[in-house]
C-alpha cells in the first residue's frame, strides 16, 4: 500500500542523493504522463529531456525516463510528479480516477496541466478546469501571483515560457501554502520535445531558441517546486537532523 510516508520516501531520496539511502533504482525522480482515452498525447522525450537537463543543473538522481499510465492506476502513487498533456477536451473521469486523484494530491503528488493549444479557454482547459472544480471543489483555480515560489525555486524567471508565448500566467490551485496542481496554456512539453535523434521537434514561436532554453528552466522549476513545496515543512529540518545523527535515514 502506497501512502504519505512511502512518496515521502521516494521524495527525500530524490532531494538527497548524497546521503545514502538504501532504496534502489525505484527511489530515482521520474516523470508520470497521465493519459486519458482521448484529448492528451504523450511526449515521454520531452520530459525525458528535461529529467537530462535536472541532472545537469542539479544533484538530483533520475532514472531519466517518464511513465504513461492511466489516473486510476495504482502506479499513480509511485510517480509524485505527473504530467498531462492535452491537445483537445476530454470526457468526465470516473470517479475512482477522481477518488485516486484527490489522494495522491493529498500525499504530496503534482500535477501539471500542459496545454498544447496556448488558449487559456481551449477545449482542454475548460476540461481541466471541470476536472479541478470535482477534486477541489472548495478551491479556485486562479492565475499565479508573479511572487511565486515556482518562479524562484531554482532559477529566477519573468515569465512562463513554452513552444508559444501566449498566454503571460499560469494557473494553479492552491491548497493551503502550496499548488499542488498548475495549468500551462504556452506548450511546455512542444518546447521541450525531441526526435529520436536529439532533434527538437518543433519550431518555438517567436524567439527561438532563448525561449527554448527558458522553458527548460521553467521544467526544471516545476520539479523543483514539486519536490519542495508540499514537504518544506516536513524537510526543513530533515537534512540537518541526518546530519547531527539524530535522526536515522530509514526512519522514513
Amino acid at each position: 500500500m502506497i501512502n504519505r510516508r512511502s512518496m515521502m520516501h521516494i521524495l527525500l531520496a530524490s532531494l538527497l542523493p548524497r546521503v545514502g539511502w538504501s532504496l534502489g533504482a525505484q527511489s530515482r525522480f521520474d516523470v508520470g504522463e497521465l493519459m486519458l482515452p482521448m484529448g492528451t498525447v504523450s511526449r515521454p522525450r520531452a520530459w525525458n529531456h528535461a529529467l537530462y537537463e535536472l541532472v545537469q543543473s542539479t544533484s538530483i538522481e533520475t532514472d531519466g525516463k517518464s511513465f504513461p499510465f492511466a489516473p486510476d492506476d495504482p502506479q499513480l502513487f509511485e510517480h509524485p510528479f505527473c504530467v498531462m498533456i492535452g491537445t483537445d477536451g476530454f470526457e468526465p473521469l470516473s470517479k475512482r480516477s477522481i477518488d485516486m486523484l484527490q489522494r495522491f494530491l493529498t500525499y504530496g503528488g503534482f500535477i501539471l496541466f500542459d496545454d498544447t493549444s496556448g488558449d487559456r479557454n481551449s477545449p482542454f482547459s475548460q476540461s481541466v478546469r471541470r476536472l479541478i472544480r470535482r477534486i477541489f471543489p472548495m478551491k479556485p483555480i486562479a492565475p499565479l501571483r508573479a511572487d511565486h515560489a515556482l518562479y524562484r525555486s531554482f532559477f529566477l524567471l519573468d515569465r512562463p515560457l513554452g513552444r508559444l508565448d501566449s498566454i503571460d500566467f499560469i494557473e494553479g490551485v492552491d491548497v493551503g501554502k502550496v499548488t499542488p496542481m498548475m495549468l500551462f496554456h504556452n506548450d511546455l512539453s512542444g518546447a521541450l520535445d525531441r526526435y529520436e535523434d536529439g532533434r527538437d521537434r518543433y519550431t518555438v514561436i517567436p524567439d527561438g531558441e532563448f525561449q527554448r532554453r527558458e522553458a527548460v528552466k521553467l521544467a526544471i522549476n516545476m520539479i523543483m517546486y514539486a519536490l519542495t513545496s508540499n514537504y518544506k515543512h516536513d524537510q526543513a529540518h530533515v537534512k540537518e537532523l541526518i546530519e547531527d545523527g539524530r535522526l536515522d535515514e530509514m526512519d522514513f
